[in-house]
């Protein structure tokens, strides 16, 4: 039986594109986003910047006195379909030790849509949660 090479019609293209994992243009979520919330108990700020093709992520997490900088990370960006080369979202990934946290993220219209999967590490008996955040330029 041979392999399939689509899961659904959406995977096919109709562009004569040979290469894998072909360039996603990441410029559309290039630059710093603000939490439109304020008072967000979630992540309050993001640096997003490409560097050679690959698009960083810094996060700042919400804490006192000052923002929690996580560092910055490499992400893995997502166009809309296999048509397009234009990046709508990307996927990141943290690991505190303690605990992992993986940054799902998309574009609408002007916003971007960060959904955060969070998962203790440290036996601390705390359940894995999901938060959303809502970010404008």
């Amino acid at each position: 039986m041979e392999e399939p090479r689509y899961t659904r019609n959406r995977d096919r293209s109709s562009l004569e594109v040979a290469q894998s994992n072909a360039y996603v243009e990441p410029s559309d979520l290039v630059g710093s986003w603000v939490n439109t919330n304020k008072s967000t108990r979630g992540i309050v700020r993001l640096i997003l910047t490409e560097v050679d093709g690959t698009l960083m992520i810094r996060a700042f997490g919400a804490s006192d006195p000052q923002p929690c900088d996580w560092g910055e990370v490499e992400t893995s960006i997502y166009s809309i379909g296999v048509d397009s080369n234009k990046a709508v979202g990307f996927k990141a990934l943290y690991d505190f030790q303690f605990m992992e946290t993986v940054l799902a993220a998309y574009l609408n219209k002007r916003i971007l849509v960060v959904d955060s999967y969070n998962t203790f590490k440290d036996e601390s008996g705390r359940p894995r949660y999901f938060w959303r955040d809502h970010f404008h330029q």
